[in-house]
């Protein structure tokens, strides 16, 4: 019998830690399939995945697949703009513009008549963004949800958005609480590491002297060694340099403190580096996630999406911090961490985040066994058939705002010319009164 065909759908075409998390997580729970990760764009990920990512919609124009599953991340309002910012330096966008997907990570199988009738799935992922998409993309996701046979969200938000939309669906921790379980590891209560994250763009909010000052006069955090962590060096995330600027400032201040900032990129790397923590301090919501699994004291800065989970499945630890309070968040989270109600939670949460994915396993094994049966070719035969209508109508539209833009660029060309003819007749005026 041949092994199931999974085609993993995820952000990995870039380095951030969560997403990277995501794929080498969930093919776990895949053993004896044959997994395939892919990406909107290509992109040779050895150095951190040991793999190559293919395009996924080279993949599934090219290669018929039994399973397509989006692995996780907030891949709700991603459109293959913001991907691209994300992902691709300014030289490369034009390259890549025309070849992505009208949802980076939420395929639509029924634009790929080899794949219209696989399995999807859905896990661990945001889904709130797709309230704000342009209309033609909203009106595809939204079908592309109501055809998907396993969906899973991590935030409440994303549940409510799916109720109203009609979806079935659950709500259940980000897969990556289970790491503890599939790599598990006793914390060293008495470690004398603390590790920090912070993304560039909050960095340069805060100043990289006022972090500094702030780890450096700490007393909760007095004898301890700093470890400064990057969640991703794509665009727009962490960068070696800013932490840099920090471990400066650190040793200006104390010059006897030990301070290294760690540029290992392969995410269980990271994840090794987090877990033999005292404490861990940072913007990333994977690294509080990280940090959940073994049960260490968190301290999460002031961030929308961290936030947001953590005010739903992780609130005995400090979040959603301003810099101000930084100091008694530390003291908090270390005291929280002594408590055995709060590792009692985080245990729950990464059983939760096991059994969830599990049991989208099993539903995916079921559906596969199921074969091609009426049920299924029905399911691939709406799917083609909605997508084809969404498409003409989307095209129509196309054609209608390309007329539209040609009309408004005459009626600009017309209004420079009038321009140009009252600033001439304006010179002449006074040309004529002089004369009289």
């Amino acid at each position: 019998m041949n092994p199931t065909r999974v085609l993993t759908v995820g952000a990995y075409e870039r380095d951030n830690f969560g997403d990277l998390l995501f794929l080498l997580l969930t093919e776990r729970y895949l053993t004896g399939c044959d997994v395939v990760a892919a990406a909107p764009f290509a992109a040779d990920m050895t150095p951190l995945l040991d793999r190559r990512v293919v395009a996924l919609g080279d993949a599934l124009t090219n290669r018929e697949t039994d399973v397509i599953w989006t692995v996780g991340g907030q891949v709700g309002g991603t459109t293959p703009e913001s991907a691209l910012r994300m992902s691709k330096s300014p030289a490369e966008y034009d390259v890549f513009r025309d070849t992505a997907p009208t949802s980076p990570y939420i395929p639509t199988p029924g634009a790929f008549p080899r794949n219209a009738g696989a399995v999807s799935v859905l896990n661990s992922v945001g889904l709130t963004g797709a309230r704000v998409l342009p209309p033609h993309v909203r009106e595809e996701v939204v079908e592309v949800l109501r055809t998907t046979d396993v969906v899973s969200v991590r935030d409440r938000e994303s549940s409510g958005f799916l109720t109203r939309l009609g979806v079935t669906h659950t709500l259940a921790p980000d897969v990556v609480h289970a790491i503890s379980l599939l790599e598990p590891y006793d914390p060293d209560p008495g470690s004398d590491i603390a590790v920090v994250q912070f993304s560039t763009r909050l960095l340069e909010r805060f100043g990289h002297a006022r972090l500094a000052r702030n780890l450096v006069r700490s007393k909760h955090l007095g004898g301890l060694r700093l470890r400064l962590v990057m969640a991703g060096t794509a665009p727009k995330h962490d960068s070696v340099e800013g932490l840099e600027r920090v471990a400066e400032r650190v040793r200006a201040l104390d010059p006897g403190r030990e301070v290294e900032v760690l540029t290992d990129r392969r995410p269980l790397d990271i994840v090794r580096q987090i877990r033999e923590a005292r404490i861990v301090i940072g913007t990333s919501l994977h690294v509080r996630i990280v940090a959940a699994a073994y049960g260490l004291p968190r301290v999460t800065m002031r961030r929308v999406k961290p936030t947001r989970y953590a005010a739903h499945w992780d609130d005995q630890m400090p979040f959603d911090v301003r810099i101000g309070d930084f100091e008694d968040a530390v003291g908090a989270a270390l005291a929280a961490g002594a408590r055995p109600e709060v590792r009692t939670a985080s245990e729950r949460l990464s059983r939760l985040a096991d059994d969830n994915v599990r049991a989208i396993a099993q539903r995916v094994a079921e559906l596969v066994e199921r074969g091609s049966d009426v049920e299924r070719k029905e399911l691939a035969e709406r799917r083609q058939r909605r997508h084809g209508s969404i498409a003409s109508r989307r095209e129509a539209c196309a054609v209608a705002t390309d007329g539209l833009r040609a009309e408004l660029a005459e009626a600009r060309r017309e209004l420079e010319l009038s321009r140009a003819e009252v600033e001439r007749l304006s010179r002449k005026v006074p040309i004529m009164r002089r004369a009289r």
